[in-house]
């Protein structure tokens, strides 16, 4: 025996032929890390290269449409010192979030190249791909004893889930993914700080994490995710990991409650139609609600079919224990955290997975707070990682391979690619398709709708869309009219967002102004809006259209009561004084009314309102030449779409062709600028 065992090692230790060697050597790390950079860009440029095509869609004008963007570099400052969200609109002002980071991405862009939406979406490819190679990259450290095919997979199909074309196709929603970088970031250097005990990587880790909060707060899950991490793949004994935890809740605490001493109060109006959940307390309603969340996202994460821009109220349906779906959810969930924690000790990388998964989900159940909007597609960015964890090590098993093995054989790599494929093609054309959806506003509202029946909010939102529209249609400022499609389509869905919320007042002020304006109905009209004001006295703009009916009705004492009532509680409510002023001009006080609105004038120069007012009263008197002089000042103003066309018109049939052009051009521009 001895013999063959000394020739048996001779030839494992014989020297290898130079050019075979050359053939069989496998790619230099580094080759090999340059293979996988360049087949994931591909994916990222296959999978979302045709959102560069699409424009500005839901809520961008966060980030687009916005002054601080609009100034570049020079509003840093500014942007770092101020809100995320600041509006003010008819049913009062919103001023929340603390996401500078992200806005300053925005401004810089705005700085290098302007208001170009198909290089900002070029842009969130690009970051999708960054984040995609940090997650590979960190799956392949961390999973270092595993087949190359298994961190290769789980990135593979975390890039093409459709779920995540609600972060990428939207532009507002780059926070997201910037968060969720920045917690890979912080990742890997407490990897680092794991590996080669450099009390800098710690810095750097609390670092990254503290600007990926500034980002947005979704970074969050990230403060138990490092921890898991650590405990499964470096042994940290607990006290260590108290001590990192220590650290990041101080970070998150500076990082949340610091801006508190230079942002003004923080206002923003949670509504029920949001998620009812704000205003529901009860504990088993609240729990019931929140495994319907929970079953909803995980039916996501299997089927994301229809994807929707909006969800809240009642698509996730109020519901408490007793409900056959909640049960079965509680069923699920309860017996993947059991099995996980089955599995804790022995650090099983399902137990992993389902972990990760269950961490990063919990804060968008409902359960702990009410998430706006109840769910979102990218509420599921961060956690589906742990789904593809698992998803990817669940095909290894059924075809019996063992993903730690270094070689792994022909038949079970086939069948594993094989159902991987059949994984990828839909999905993929899925992607590509919910890209174009993202189009615009009109494609997004259009294709979505038809699954929305039980959103209220994204009816009102419908309904509102094509209500604007019609303010900047030809047809409706040349004569008033509105096509009667377009009319019953945005009655109809107003309506429904009525039945699903009948006590919503901005809902029932919203249709008594389609009632008053399009249909010509002002018997409904004055119905809706009274409704409005009974459920709250101090709605204005109820009471602005009230005053409104009722002066087309002729009943000018009531519409003035109306409009007497805004103004004792609100001096200088200035839609309220030029109604008023509009009614007495109606009633033949000419003088008085070019009075308040000349008061006006004093108060705010720059406003073109007055001026396009008293305009209309020296038309009414025919004197057609002072009409138009006022309403020239109005456009030295505010060159508003609506005024253009109306200045065009004019002079179009007085025959002068030169000013008719100019203000057709000048409307053009505004219209352009109209989001």
């Amino acid at each position: 025996m001895k013999p063959n065992k000394a020739k048996k090692v001779l030839i494992l230790h014989k020297k290898p032929d130079a050019k075979k060697s050359s053939l069989l050597k496998p790619p230099s790390s580094s080759r090999a890390n340059a293979y996988f950079i360049g087949f994931f860009f591909v994916c990222a440029v296959l999978l979302y290269g045709n959102t560069i095509l699409n424009r500005y869609a839901l809520d961008d004008d966060f980030v687009t449409n916005n002054a601080q963007v609009k100034k570049g570099l020079s509003a840093l400052p500014e942007i770092f010192t101020s809100f995320y969200v600041t509006q003010t609109g008819n049913l009062g002002s919103q001023h929340s979030d603390y996401r500078p980071v992200v806005k300053a991405t925005f401004a810089l862009e705005h700085q290098l190249w302007g208001e170009k939406p198909g290089r900002s979406h070029a842009l969130n490819v690009l970051i999708y791909f960054a984040l995609s190679i940090l997650l590979f990259f960190t799956l392949k450290r961390l999973l270092k004893s595993y087949n190359i095919l298994f961190p290769f997979l789980i990135t593979l199909i975390f890039m093409v889930h459709p779920v995540h074309t609600e972060v990428v196709a939207s532009l507002k929603n780059r926070d997201e993914m910037l968060a969720f970088l920045c917690g890979l970031g912080g990742l890997w250097h407490f990897m680092n700080y794991a590996e080669k005990r450099s009390i800098l990587s710690i810095f750097y880790a609390l670092v990254i994490f503290f600007i990926g909060y500034l980002c947005k707060s979704s970074i969050l899950p990230f403060l138990f995710l490092y921890l898991l991490v650590l405990y499964f793949f470096y042994d940290f004994p607990a006290k260590r990991l108290g001590l990192i935890f220590l650290a990041l809740l101080v970070v998150v605490l500076i990082a949340r409650f610091g801006p508190r001493y230079f942002l003004p109060d923080f206002s923003r109006v949670n509504s029920f139609i949001e998620n009812p959940l704000y205003v529901e307390k009860g504990l088993w309603i609240r729990l019931g609600t929140g495994l319907m969340t929970l079953l909803f996202y995980l039916k996501i994460l299997f089927y994301p079919y229809p994807l929707l821009f909006y969800y809240g109220y009642n698509m996730i349906p109020l519901t408490n224990l007793a409900n056959i779906w909640v049960i079965l959810s509680l069923f699920i969930h309860i017996g993947l955290f059991g099995f996980a924690i089955w599995k804790l000790k022995e650090k099983h990388i399902l137990s992993f997975a389902i972990l990760w998964y269950l961490l990063a989900i919990a804060m968008y159940s409902n359960i702990v707070v009410p998430a706006v909007g109840m769910v979102a597609e990218r509420f599921v960015f961060t956690a589906s990682v742990g789904f593809c964890i698992a998803l990817v090590y669940l095909l290894f098993v059924v075809f019996k391979t063992n993903p730690q093995s270094l070689t792994i054989e022909f038949d079970a790599k086939a069948k594993i690619w094989a159902i991987v494929i059949l994984i990828f093609i839909p999905c993929s054309i899925h992607t590509i398709n919910r890209n174009t959806q993202w189009r615009s506003l009109f494609s997004l509202y259009k294709s979505d709708i038809k699954h929305l029946g039980n959103s209220a909010k994204a009816n009102l939102q419908w309904a509102g869309f094509l209500m604007r529209s019609v303010y900047l249609d030809e047809t409706f400022l040349r004569h008033g009219a509105v096509n009667q499609l377009k009319q019953q389509t945005i009655i109809s869905h107003f309506r429904r967002a009525l039945d699903l919320y009948p006590n919503n007042y901005q809902t029932l002020n919203d249709l008594g102004t389609v009632y008053l304006f399009f249909a010509k109905n002002v018997d409904s009209a004055t119905y809706f809006l009274n409704k409005a004001i009974e459920l709250n006295p101090k709605l204005e703009p109820a009471w602005v259209n009230l005053g409104m009916a009722y002066r087309q009705e002729g009943k000018y004492d009531k519409a003035i009561e109306c409009y007497e009532r805004i103004l004792k509680n609100n001096p200088n409510q200035i839609k309220a004084i030029f109604s008023l002023a509009n009614i007495y001009n109606d009633m033949g006080d000419f003088n008085r009314a070019v009075k308040m609105n000349e008061e006006v004038m004093k108060a705010y120069p720059s406003l073109d309102m007055p001026y396009i007012n008293i305009g209309n009263y020296y038309m009414l008197k025919t004197d057609t030449a002072t009409a138009v002089h006022y309403w020239e000042l109005a456009a030295e103003r505010n060159p508003s779409y609506e005024l253009c066309v109306h200045l065009t018109n004019l002079y179009r049939v007085k025959g002068d062709k030169e000013k008719a052009e100019y203000y057709y051009r000048l409307g053009q521009q505004a219209k352009s600028r109209t989001p």
